[in-house]
Protein backbone atom coordinates (compact mmCIF):
# COMPACT_ATOMS: atom_id res chain seq x y z
CA UNK A 1 0.00 0.00 0.00
CA UNK A 2 2.91 2.19 0.95
CA UNK A 3 4.12 1.63 -2.86
CA UNK A 4 0.73 2.47 -4.04
CA UNK A 5 0.80 6.28 -2.17
CA UNK A 6 4.28 6.73 -2.99
CA UNK A 7 3.80 5.98 -6.56
CA UNK A 8 0.38 8.52 -6.56
CA UNK A 9 2.67 11.22 -4.77
CA UNK A 10 5.54 10.90 -7.36
CA UNK A 11 3.08 11.22 -10.49
CA UNK A 12 1.40 14.14 -8.86
CA UNK A 13 4.71 15.80 -8.64
CA UNK A 14 5.81 15.37 -11.83
CA UNK A 15 2.67 16.34 -13.22
CA UNK A 16 2.85 19.26 -11.10
CA UNK A 17 6.24 20.60 -12.09
CA UNK A 18 5.42 19.95 -15.79
CA UNK A 19 2.39 22.12 -15.81
CA UNK A 20 4.52 24.84 -14.13
CA UNK A 21 7.05 24.44 -16.88
CA UNK A 22 4.02 24.53 -19.12
CA UNK A 23 2.45 27.69 -17.88
CA UNK A 24 5.96 29.04 -18.42
CA UNK A 25 6.72 28.88 -21.28
CA UNK A 26 3.03 29.66 -22.46
CA UNK A 27 3.66 32.70 -19.86
CA UNK A 28 6.48 33.81 -22.34
CA UNK A 29 4.48 33.26 -25.25
CA UNK A 30 1.67 35.67 -23.55
CA UNK A 31 4.42 38.19 -22.89
CA UNK A 32 5.47 38.41 -26.11
CA UNK A 33 2.11 38.87 -27.50
CA UNK A 34 1.13 41.66 -25.14
CA UNK A 35 4.48 43.23 -26.11
CA UNK A 36 4.01 43.19 -29.85
CA UNK A 37 1.46 45.82 -29.27
CA UNK A 38 3.65 49.01 -30.07
CA UNK A 39 2.75 52.16 -31.44
CA UNK A 40 6.39 52.82 -32.56
CA UNK A 41 5.75 50.50 -35.72
CA UNK A 42 2.80 51.86 -36.82
CA UNK A 43 4.10 55.21 -36.03
CA UNK A 44 7.46 54.22 -37.99
CA UNK A 45 4.96 53.46 -41.19
CA UNK A 46 2.98 56.27 -41.10
CA UNK A 47 6.28 58.33 -41.60
CA UNK A 48 7.46 56.13 -44.12
CA UNK A 49 4.30 56.62 -46.30
CA UNK A 50 4.25 60.02 -46.12
CA UNK A 51 7.81 59.93 -47.14
CA UNK A 52 6.65 58.15 -50.28
CA UNK A 53 3.82 60.94 -50.71
CA UNK A 54 6.64 63.64 -50.45
CA UNK A 55 9.35 61.45 -52.83
CA UNK A 56 6.38 61.54 -55.54
CA UNK A 57 5.77 65.47 -55.58
CA UNK A 58 2.45 64.51 -53.59
CA UNK A 59 2.67 66.97 -50.68
CA UNK A 60 -1.05 67.11 -50.51
CA UNK A 61 -1.46 63.26 -50.15
CA UNK A 62 1.31 63.21 -47.26
CA UNK A 63 -0.77 66.10 -45.35
CA UNK A 64 -3.92 63.99 -45.25
CA UNK A 65 -2.09 61.13 -43.92
CA UNK A 66 -0.87 63.76 -40.56
CA UNK A 67 -3.25 63.06 -37.53
CA UNK A 68 -4.98 65.81 -36.22
CA UNK A 69 -2.75 64.61 -32.74
CA UNK A 70 0.64 64.44 -34.77
CA UNK A 71 2.78 66.77 -36.79
CA UNK A 72 5.47 66.32 -39.82
CA UNK A 73 8.24 68.32 -41.12
CA UNK A 74 10.34 68.05 -44.41
CA UNK A 75 13.61 69.33 -44.28
CA UNK A 76 16.84 70.03 -46.52
CA UNK A 77 20.54 68.79 -46.47
CA UNK A 78 20.99 72.07 -45.21
CA UNK A 79 18.64 71.63 -41.66
CA UNK A 80 16.07 74.08 -43.09
CA UNK A 81 12.11 73.06 -43.30
CA UNK A 82 10.85 72.49 -46.79
CA UNK A 83 7.39 71.62 -45.82
CA UNK A 84 5.04 71.20 -42.45
CA UNK A 85 2.15 69.93 -41.09
CA UNK A 86 0.62 70.44 -37.37
CA UNK A 87 4.20 71.64 -36.70
CA UNK A 88 4.01 72.76 -32.67
CA UNK A 89 5.38 76.30 -31.50
CA UNK A 90 8.28 74.41 -29.49
CA UNK A 91 9.81 72.34 -32.69
CA UNK A 92 12.16 74.57 -34.47
CA UNK A 93 12.58 74.52 -38.43
CA UNK A 94 16.57 74.71 -38.84
CA UNK A 95 18.52 71.66 -37.74
CA UNK A 96 22.30 71.29 -37.44
CA UNK A 97 23.96 67.86 -38.12
CA UNK A 98 24.38 67.12 -34.46
CA UNK A 99 20.42 67.86 -34.03
CA UNK A 100 19.39 65.62 -36.44
CA UNK A 101 21.31 62.69 -34.74
CA UNK A 102 20.04 63.03 -32.09
CA UNK A 103 16.40 63.00 -33.47
CA UNK A 104 16.68 60.56 -35.52
CA UNK A 105 17.09 57.75 -32.70
CA UNK A 106 15.64 59.09 -29.53
CA UNK A 107 12.98 62.72 -29.41
CA UNK A 108 12.73 66.15 -30.29
CA UNK A 109 11.59 68.41 -27.23
CA UNK A 110 10.11 65.43 -26.01
CA UNK A 111 8.30 64.42 -28.93
CA UNK A 112 8.89 60.86 -29.93
CA UNK A 113 9.88 61.29 -33.66
CA UNK A 114 10.36 58.36 -36.44
CA UNK A 115 12.45 59.62 -39.74
CA UNK A 116 12.74 58.80 -42.94
CA UNK A 117 15.47 59.62 -45.47
CA UNK A 118 14.57 61.03 -49.79
CA UNK A 119 18.16 61.39 -50.69
CA UNK A 120 19.81 64.30 -48.55
CA UNK A 121 16.19 65.32 -47.35
CA UNK A 122 14.95 63.84 -43.54
CA UNK A 123 11.16 63.24 -43.24
CA UNK A 124 10.14 63.41 -39.59
CA UNK A 125 7.03 62.65 -38.50
CA UNK A 126 6.27 63.24 -34.93
CA UNK A 127 3.39 61.65 -32.27
CA UNK A 128 2.13 63.33 -29.00
CA UNK A 129 4.19 63.67 -25.78
CA UNK A 130 4.63 61.01 -23.67
CA UNK A 131 2.55 58.65 -26.54
CA UNK A 132 5.58 56.46 -27.24
CA UNK A 133 8.40 54.96 -24.65
CA UNK A 134 11.84 54.50 -26.69
CA UNK A 135 14.67 52.82 -24.98
CA UNK A 136 17.94 51.72 -26.32
CA UNK A 137 18.57 48.15 -25.67
CA UNK A 138 21.25 46.44 -27.19
CA UNK A 139 22.63 42.76 -27.77
CA UNK A 140 25.92 41.57 -29.46
CA UNK A 141 25.71 38.44 -32.10
CA UNK A 142 27.27 36.07 -29.45
CA UNK A 143 24.31 36.45 -26.86
CA UNK A 144 21.82 35.85 -29.96
CA UNK A 145 24.01 32.62 -30.99
CA UNK A 146 23.80 31.39 -27.31
CA UNK A 147 20.13 32.47 -27.35
CA UNK A 148 18.72 28.57 -27.43
CA UNK A 149 20.87 27.77 -24.82
CA UNK A 150 20.40 30.35 -22.29
CA UNK A 151 16.35 28.98 -23.17
CA UNK A 152 16.82 25.44 -22.16
CA UNK A 153 18.81 26.76 -19.35
CA UNK A 154 15.92 29.16 -18.01
CA UNK A 155 13.22 25.94 -19.06
CA UNK A 156 15.37 23.62 -16.52
CA UNK A 157 15.73 25.68 -13.92
CA UNK A 158 12.27 26.17 -14.29
CA UNK A 159 11.68 22.49 -14.19
CA UNK A 160 13.88 21.99 -11.16
CA UNK A 161 12.36 24.80 -9.51
CA UNK A 162 8.56 23.52 -10.12
CA UNK A 163 9.68 19.95 -8.87
CA UNK A 164 10.86 21.02 -5.97
CA UNK A 165 7.99 23.32 -4.84
CA UNK A 166 5.97 20.31 -5.96
CA UNK A 167 7.66 17.76 -3.71
CA UNK A 168 7.81 20.22 -0.40
CA UNK A 169 4.20 20.98 -0.72
CA UNK A 170 3.48 16.74 -2.24
CA UNK A 171 4.75 16.13 1.21
CA UNK A 172 1.75 16.28 2.75
CA UNK A 173 -0.14 14.45 0.22
CA UNK A 174 1.89 11.48 0.35
CA UNK A 175 1.44 11.77 4.00
CA UNK A 176 -1.95 11.30 3.90
CA UNK A 177 -2.27 9.39 1.04
CA UNK A 178 0.54 6.67 3.05
CA UNK A 179 -1.98 6.71 5.82
CA UNK A 180 -5.32 6.28 3.68
CA UNK A 181 -3.55 3.00 1.97
CA UNK A 182 -2.89 1.65 5.61
CA UNK A 183 -6.25 2.30 7.11
CA UNK A 184 -7.84 0.80 3.77
CA UNK A 185 -5.47 -2.31 4.56
CA UNK A 186 -6.26 -2.63 8.28
CA UNK A 187 -9.99 -1.91 6.90
CA UNK A 188 -9.65 -5.06 4.55
CA UNK A 189 -8.12 -6.85 7.38
CA UNK A 190 -10.69 -6.14 10.19
CA UNK A 191 -8.16 -4.22 12.13
CA UNK A 192 -8.53 -1.19 14.19
CA UNK A 193 -8.71 2.04 12.18
CA UNK A 194 -7.91 5.07 13.28
CA UNK A 195 -7.31 7.95 11.11
CA UNK A 196 -6.65 11.97 12.07
CA UNK A 197 -10.21 13.41 10.77
CA UNK A 198 -8.55 16.64 9.86
CA UNK A 199 -7.07 18.58 6.63
CA UNK A 200 -7.95 17.67 2.97
CA UNK A 201 -8.82 13.77 3.55
CA UNK A 202 -11.26 14.97 6.78
CA UNK A 203 -14.22 13.21 5.24
CA UNK A 204 -12.61 9.94 3.70
CA UNK A 205 -10.76 9.16 7.00
CA UNK A 206 -13.83 9.70 8.88
CA UNK A 207 -15.55 7.28 6.58
CA UNK A 208 -13.33 4.47 7.20
CA UNK A 209 -12.91 5.15 10.79
CA UNK A 210 -16.87 4.91 11.12
CA UNK A 211 -17.13 1.65 8.92
CA UNK A 212 -14.12 -0.09 11.14
CA UNK A 213 -15.78 0.56 14.15
CA UNK A 214 -19.06 -0.57 12.56
CA UNK A 215 -17.39 -4.03 11.31
CA UNK A 216 -15.61 -4.20 14.61
CA UNK A 217 -19.20 -3.73 16.57
CA UNK A 218 -20.57 -6.23 14.07
CA UNK A 219 -17.43 -8.78 14.38
CA UNK A 220 -18.45 -8.76 18.16
CA UNK A 221 -22.06 -9.36 18.24
CA UNK A 222 -20.78 -11.97 15.61
CA UNK A 223 -18.38 -13.43 18.45
CA UNK A 224 -21.37 -13.40 21.18
CA UNK A 225 -24.15 -14.84 19.01
CA UNK A 226 -21.70 -17.54 17.42
CA UNK A 227 -20.17 -18.73 21.35
CA UNK A 228 -24.10 -18.18 22.69
CA UNK A 229 -25.08 -20.73 20.00
CA UNK A 230 -22.53 -23.49 21.16
CA UNK A 231 -22.96 -22.76 24.42
CA UNK A 232 -26.66 -23.33 23.63
CA UNK A 233 -25.67 -26.67 21.53
CA UNK A 234 -23.19 -28.08 24.22
CA UNK A 235 -25.51 -27.40 27.26
CA UNK A 236 -28.72 -29.17 25.57
CA UNK A 237 -26.66 -31.88 23.84
CA UNK A 238 -25.40 -32.35 27.66
CA UNK A 239 -28.75 -32.17 29.17
CA UNK A 240 -30.00 -34.78 26.74
CA UNK A 241 -27.04 -37.64 26.95
CA UNK A 242 -27.56 -37.76 30.53
CA UNK A 243 -31.50 -39.24 30.20
CA UNK A 244 -30.61 -40.42 27.16
CA UNK A 245 -27.57 -42.94 28.92
CA UNK A 246 -30.25 -43.83 31.56
CA UNK A 247 -33.06 -44.96 28.83
CA UNK A 248 -30.72 -47.11 26.83
CA UNK A 249 -28.94 -48.51 30.07
CA UNK A 250 -32.23 -49.19 31.64
CA UNK A 251 -33.72 -50.65 28.03
CA UNK A 252 -30.36 -52.74 27.11
CA UNK A 253 -31.36 -54.63 31.00
CA UNK A 254 -34.71 -54.69 30.10
CA UNK A 255 -34.27 -56.71 26.76
CA UNK A 256 -32.00 -59.01 28.34
CA UNK A 257 -34.30 -59.91 31.46
CA UNK A 258 -35.85 -63.18 31.41
CA UNK A 259 -38.69 -62.39 33.33
CA UNK A 260 -40.03 -60.45 30.17
CA UNK A 261 -42.17 -61.79 27.32
CA UNK A 262 -40.81 -62.23 23.85
CA UNK A 263 -42.49 -59.92 22.46
CA UNK A 264 -41.75 -57.14 25.78
CA UNK A 265 -37.90 -57.62 25.31
CA UNK A 266 -38.22 -56.85 21.53
CA UNK A 267 -39.79 -53.52 22.29
CA UNK A 268 -36.84 -53.05 24.90
CA UNK A 269 -34.61 -53.78 22.10
CA UNK A 270 -36.23 -51.47 20.02
CA UNK A 271 -36.15 -48.79 22.39
CA UNK A 272 -32.02 -49.25 23.30
CA UNK A 273 -31.74 -49.27 19.04
CA UNK A 274 -33.71 -45.75 18.74
CA UNK A 275 -31.97 -44.23 22.05
CA UNK A 276 -28.04 -44.94 20.26
CA UNK A 277 -29.43 -43.37 16.89
CA UNK A 278 -30.79 -40.48 19.31
CA UNK A 279 -27.62 -40.56 20.92
CA UNK A 280 -25.83 -40.11 17.41
CA UNK A 281 -27.88 -37.61 16.19
CA UNK A 282 -26.65 -35.64 19.19
CA UNK A 283 -22.99 -36.41 18.78
CA UNK A 284 -23.74 -35.24 15.34
CA UNK A 285 -24.82 -32.06 16.09
CA UNK A 286 -21.99 -31.24 18.08
CA UNK A 287 -19.74 -32.21 15.61
CA UNK A 288 -21.54 -30.42 12.80
CA UNK A 289 -21.59 -27.51 15.48
CA UNK A 290 -17.65 -27.30 15.55
CA UNK A 291 -16.90 -27.79 11.92
CA UNK A 292 -19.11 -24.68 11.08
CA UNK A 293 -16.28 -22.74 12.92
CA UNK A 294 -13.76 -24.21 10.43
CA UNK A 295 -12.14 -26.55 13.75
CA UNK A 296 -9.68 -28.37 12.31
CA UNK A 297 -9.21 -32.25 12.97
CA UNK A 298 -7.82 -32.48 16.10
CA UNK A 299 -5.57 -36.02 15.93
CA UNK A 300 -4.16 -35.80 12.95
CA UNK A 301 -2.09 -39.18 11.38
CA UNK A 302 -1.93 -41.01 8.63
CA UNK A 303 -5.27 -43.36 8.14
CA UNK A 304 -4.98 -45.85 6.10
CA UNK A 305 -8.44 -45.28 3.39
CA UNK A 306 -9.45 -49.01 2.53
CA UNK A 307 -9.41 -50.62 6.26
CA UNK A 308 -11.33 -47.49 7.46
CA UNK A 309 -13.61 -48.11 4.79
CA UNK A 310 -13.70 -52.33 5.68
CA UNK A 311 -14.13 -51.60 9.17
CA UNK A 312 -17.00 -48.97 8.99
CA UNK A 313 -18.98 -51.21 6.48
CA UNK A 314 -18.63 -54.42 8.94
CA UNK A 315 -19.89 -52.32 11.97
CA UNK A 316 -23.05 -50.90 9.92
CA UNK A 317 -23.72 -54.20 9.02
CA UNK A 318 -23.02 -55.82 12.31
CA UNK A 319 -25.27 -53.63 13.76
CA UNK A 320 -28.33 -55.22 12.04
CA UNK A 321 -29.15 -53.57 8.58
CA UNK A 322 -32.57 -54.79 7.53
CA UNK A 323 -33.00 -56.98 4.79
CA UNK A 324 -33.09 -56.20 1.56
CA UNK A 325 -29.92 -54.26 1.11
CA UNK A 326 -26.95 -55.40 -0.51
CA UNK A 327 -23.44 -54.52 0.10
CA UNK A 328 -20.67 -54.33 -2.81
CA UNK A 329 -16.85 -53.21 -2.09
CA UNK A 330 -14.23 -52.53 -5.09
CA UNK A 331 -11.21 -51.25 -3.08
CA UNK A 332 -7.90 -50.98 -5.29
CA UNK A 333 -5.51 -48.49 -3.76
CA UNK A 334 -4.62 -50.20 -0.71
CA UNK A 335 -1.68 -48.35 0.16
CA UNK A 336 -3.69 -45.61 0.53
CA UNK A 337 -3.03 -43.12 3.38
CA UNK A 338 -4.40 -39.69 4.48
CA UNK A 339 -3.42 -37.49 7.05
CA UNK A 340 -6.73 -37.08 9.07
CA UNK A 341 -8.53 -37.74 12.16
CA UNK A 342 -9.14 -41.37 12.21
CA UNK A 343 -12.43 -41.09 14.11
CA UNK A 344 -13.64 -38.06 11.81
CA UNK A 345 -13.26 -39.69 8.71
CA UNK A 346 -15.03 -42.91 9.79
CA UNK A 347 -18.06 -40.97 11.15
CA UNK A 348 -18.34 -39.59 7.70
CA UNK A 349 -18.16 -43.03 6.08
CA UNK A 350 -20.71 -44.21 8.68
CA UNK A 351 -23.09 -41.42 7.99
CA UNK A 352 -22.90 -41.66 4.30
CA UNK A 353 -23.28 -45.39 4.26
CA UNK A 354 -26.08 -44.93 7.32
CA UNK A 355 -27.64 -42.11 5.01
CA UNK A 356 -28.37 -44.77 2.57
CA UNK A 357 -30.42 -47.15 4.59
CA UNK A 358 -32.20 -44.73 6.06
CA UNK A 359 -33.96 -43.05 3.54
CA UNK A 360 -34.20 -46.26 1.52
CA UNK A 361 -36.19 -48.41 3.94
CA UNK A 362 -37.61 -50.83 1.20
CA UNK A 363 -33.95 -51.87 0.68
CA UNK A 364 -31.05 -50.94 -1.91
CA UNK A 365 -28.20 -51.78 -3.12
CA UNK A 366 -24.95 -50.38 -2.02
CA UNK A 367 -21.28 -49.96 -4.08
CA UNK A 368 -18.26 -48.78 -2.64
CA UNK A 369 -15.45 -48.54 -4.70
CA UNK A 370 -11.99 -47.00 -3.77
CA UNK A 371 -8.89 -45.68 -6.03
CA UNK A 372 -6.43 -43.46 -7.03
CA UNK A 373 -6.58 -40.41 -9.48
CA UNK A 374 -3.51 -38.44 -9.49
CA UNK A 375 -2.49 -38.00 -5.82
CA UNK A 376 -5.36 -38.21 -4.64
CA UNK A 377 -7.66 -41.16 -2.98
CA UNK A 378 -10.81 -41.40 -4.88
CA UNK A 379 -14.23 -42.88 -2.73
CA UNK A 380 -17.50 -43.43 -4.63
CA UNK A 381 -20.56 -44.31 -2.50
CA UNK A 382 -23.64 -45.15 -4.95
CA UNK A 383 -26.99 -46.74 -3.96
CA UNK A 384 -29.74 -47.59 -6.50
CA UNK A 385 -32.67 -45.76 -3.47
CA UNK A 386 -34.30 -42.94 -4.23
CA UNK A 387 -32.14 -40.20 -3.88
CA UNK A 388 -32.19 -37.19 -1.99
CA UNK A 389 -34.32 -33.98 -2.36
CA UNK A 390 -33.12 -31.47 -4.73
CA UNK A 391 -32.90 -28.52 -1.91
CA UNK A 392 -31.09 -30.72 0.17
CA UNK A 393 -28.79 -31.19 -2.35
CA UNK A 394 -28.32 -27.39 -3.21
CA UNK A 395 -27.35 -26.85 0.58
CA UNK A 396 -25.19 -28.94 1.80
CA UNK A 397 -23.13 -26.47 3.41
CA UNK A 398 -25.93 -25.41 5.70
CA UNK A 399 -27.44 -27.40 8.86
CA UNK A 400 -30.86 -29.04 6.93
CA UNK A 401 -34.32 -27.46 7.40
CA UNK A 402 -35.82 -30.71 6.03
CA UNK A 403 -36.37 -34.00 7.28
CA UNK A 404 -33.13 -35.59 5.17
CA UNK A 405 -30.65 -35.16 8.45
CA UNK A 406 -27.10 -33.94 9.61
CA UNK A 407 -25.74 -37.06 7.69
CA UNK A 408 -24.49 -35.59 4.12
CA UNK A 409 -23.79 -31.71 5.63
CA UNK A 410 -21.52 -33.36 8.49
CA UNK A 411 -19.60 -35.60 6.22
CA UNK A 412 -18.54 -32.68 3.27
CA UNK A 413 -17.73 -30.64 6.63
CA UNK A 414 -15.17 -33.59 7.29
CA UNK A 415 -13.99 -34.07 4.09
CA UNK A 416 -13.03 -30.32 3.55
CA UNK A 417 -11.88 -30.47 7.06
CA UNK A 418 -9.10 -32.56 5.54
CA UNK A 419 -8.72 -30.84 2.71
CA UNK A 420 -10.47 -32.64 0.15
CA UNK A 421 -13.73 -32.88 -1.67
CA UNK A 422 -17.09 -34.00 -1.75
CA UNK A 423 -19.59 -34.56 -5.04
CA UNK A 424 -23.27 -35.38 -4.54
CA UNK A 425 -25.50 -36.17 -7.28
CA UNK A 426 -28.85 -38.21 -7.74
CA UNK A 427 -28.09 -40.37 -10.66
CA UNK A 428 -30.75 -43.42 -10.83
CA UNK A 429 -30.22 -43.05 -6.57
CA UNK A 430 -27.77 -41.27 -4.74
CA UNK A 431 -23.90 -41.39 -5.72
CA UNK A 432 -21.42 -39.37 -4.00
CA UNK A 433 -17.79 -39.24 -4.90
CA UNK A 434 -15.26 -37.80 -2.41
CA UNK A 435 -11.69 -36.93 -3.07
CA UNK A 436 -8.96 -37.15 0.39
CA UNK A 437 -5.40 -35.92 -0.38
CA UNK A 438 -3.22 -38.99 0.16
CA UNK A 439 -0.01 -38.67 3.23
Amino acid sequence: MNKTALKIFFIFSLTAALMATFLLIVNFMSLGFIGSDDGGGSSKALANRIGERLENGDPEGAAALVPEDCWCLFIDGGGDALWSVNLPADVPTHYSLGDVARLTRWYLNDYPVYVRTIGEKLVIFGTPKNSVGKYDIIYSMNWFRHLPQRIAAVLLFNLALALALALIFGAGLYKRLRALMDGMENLKAQRDVRLPERGLFREIFGGLNSAAALISRKNAALAARDTARSNWVSAISHDIRTPLSVIVGASEELSADPALSPENQKKAGLITGQGLKIRKLVEDLNLISSLEYDMQPSQMAPVRICPLIRRTAAELVNSGAAEGFKLSLDLRFEEAEVMGDQDLLERAVFNLLNNCLVHNPGGCDIWISEGRQGGEAVVTIADNGRGAPTEALERLNEIPRSDHGLGLPMALKIVRAHGGEMEVRNDNGLKIKITLPTA
